[in-house]
């Protein structure tokens, strides 16, 4: 997904380097013979290094449960159905995001049914044998019942314990919600077990879109270790990953929607794990039986609400993946058009015209620089005869043929590649714009008018499409020209392939690009008009 997200980038960037360089590298033909806000628990910014007690010294007593009992937690935001058997999740659902624009029906994270999944969210793992079984299996005992939490009660615990009767050993779960965020913390105190254990993200949870459906952004599970993010593409996972060192969280991540682990005590290592074709889980494990606390997220990649965790959970969106060191550069330029974007919506109410109005700014910050290359591309055009003259007398002579050139250039002043370089300046902002608006959650099911519901979805219609690849041709015909006609037919197919490219593109790109088209071309006829004769 991300690798397709990257070529076809990279294609869009390389035909527009065509286009800009082509006439400049190729002046005239050759004679015809040549070629969210923190949680309310416990702070996750700080991990202390603190002793922690064995296992064996922490006295918990309980019967096993009975019987299958579920406990359901909703809060403003989710609604979370728990089950005693094995004390895990087996459903979440988000009560603000839905699967499609009818808003008939909620995003639903996790919730296999009656498939069968190699782990549960919470689930918890000591070794391979017997004990493991009853952990996840067995039924634990349940303090607390349903909760319905609101801003009159904004807080509620549920607590799963079991303790095996023969061997005394057993685990105890705390989980405490709040209204208002989708940051649950928990507390896992396994009780005499002296070795480690891990504790389970469960099969794909957090795991909203597949394949075709994630045509851009990244679909997998997800690590940060000190400040280096660690994706793994399902496709490559053979066996058990293992990353060790300052764990700031592990998840299961999709294009929009993501469920992590935070610990708030420093952990031994992930376990990333794969079963099936599409079964992939991330676990955190605990040494030494030791008691610790972590926060669960799983909610919407809201860009604020994963910034304000303090843990780099923003880092989980990919704005951008053009490293200068260890600096994403064209990660940080979006995230700034994501601030400017932000505050054109709050004055606006619409993302659509937020993006209209981002693009103008953008096209008017580079006027200087449009208008620059336009003159560079003009001083070229009225060299072509000279050019054509030089290339017929040395055509048989290729490095005399660029001497004269070169003194052709410097005698009129006149730089060849002056009408590319401040187009080059421009494609970091594109490519900024680019991420941003593939990747920002915002924009999901974020409306325009009329026919476009949905500004992350491609045009059902293909109407923006085809205007912007007619608005390409018309910019194309109107940019002064320093190749002959036959040469000037051949680059037509430009506006034909960015056309096909944007076809299922989503409708926030399009508009922006075809916003960005509409801008030159009244840029050049204001240029033409006024400061051409100048």
């Amino acid at each position: 997904m991300e690798d397709m997200n990257k070529r076809i980038l990279i294609a869009i960037v390389l035909s527009a380097l065509v286009l800009i360089l082509y006439p400049f590298i190729i002046p005239s033909p050759k004679p015809p013979q040549k070629e969210q806000p923190e949680s309310q628990g416990q702070s996750v910014q700080d991990k202390e290094e603190k002793p922690h007690p064995l296992a064996g010294t922490v006295q918990i007593s309980g019967e096993m449960g009975k019987e299958e009992r579920t406990v359901t937690v909703e809060t403003d935001l989710y609604k979370a159905v728990f089950t005693n058997r094995g004390g895990v999740i087996k459903h979440w659902e988000l009560k603000r995001y839905w699967v499609d624009v009818t808003r008939a029906k909620n995003i639903v994270l996790f919730d296999p049914g009656n498939v069968a999944v190699a782990a549960y969210p919470m689930s918890v793992t000591v070794g391979e044998g017997d004990l493991s079984k009853l952990l996840n299996g067995g039924f634990y005992t349940v303090e607390g019942g349903d909760l319905a939490l609101s801003d009159k009660n904004p807080k509620g615990v549920v607590v799963f314990t079991l303790i095996d009767p023969h061997s005394g050993k057993g685990v105890k779960k705390q989980f405490t919600f709040y209204n208002g965020t989708y940051n649950v913390d928990v507390d896992i105190t396994p009780v005499n077990i002296a070795g480690s254990y891990t504790l389970s993200t469960g099969s794909n949870f957090g795991i909203h879109e597949w394949g075709e459906k994630a045509i851009l952004g990244f679909v997998g599970p997800t690590t940060m270790v000190g400040s280096k993010v660690k994706k793994e593409k399902i496709g490559k996972i053979k066996g058990p990953l293992f990353y060790e060192g300052d764990i700031k969280w592990t998840a299961v991540q999709d294009k929009y929607f993501i469920s992590a682990l935070i610990p708030k005590d420093r952990v031994s290592k992930v376990v990333v794990k794969k079963s099936g074709d599409k079964d992939v889980q991330s676990a955190i494990e605990v040494a030494d039986g030791q008691k610790t606390s972590l926060m669960l997220y799983a909610g919407p990649k809201e860009y604020e609400r994963l910034r304000g965790l303090g843990v780099g959970l923003d880092n989980s969106i990919s704005f951008g993946w053009f490293m200068f060191g260890e600096i994403s550069v064209i990660s940080w330029l979006a995230k700034g058009l994501f601030y400017i974007l932000y505050l054109f919506y709050r004055l606006s109410g619409n993302y659509g015209i937020a993006i209209i109005v981002l693009t103008a700014i953008a096209k008017i910050v580079f006027i200087p620089l449009t208008y620059k290359s336009f003159k560079a591309m003009k001083d070229m055009q009225k060299l072509q005869p000279e050019l054509q003259k030089l290339q017929k007398k040395y055509k048989d002579d290729r490095a005399a043929l660029n001497k004269a050139m070169m003194e052709l250039y410097k005698t009129h002043k006149v730089n060849p590649l002056g009408g590319c370089f401040p187009m080059l300046l421009q494609l970091p902002v594109f490519i900024g714009l680019y991420n941003l608006l593939a990747s920002a959650i915002e924009l999901r099911q974020a409306p325009l008018f009329l026919w476009i519901k949905d500004l992350s979805l491609k045009d059902p219609y293909y109407v923006m499409p085809i205007i912007m690849g007619i608005s390409m041709l018309i910019q194309q015909k109107m940019t002064p020209s320093t190749v002959d006609p036959t040469q000037a037919k051949i680059m037509l197919i430009m506006p034909v392939m960015f056309t096909f490219f944007f076809l299922n593109f989503p409708s926030g790109l399009v508009l922006y690009w075809l916003v960005n088209n509409l801008l030159t071309i009244g840029q050049q006829v204001v240029t033409n008009k006024y400061f051409a004769a100048k």
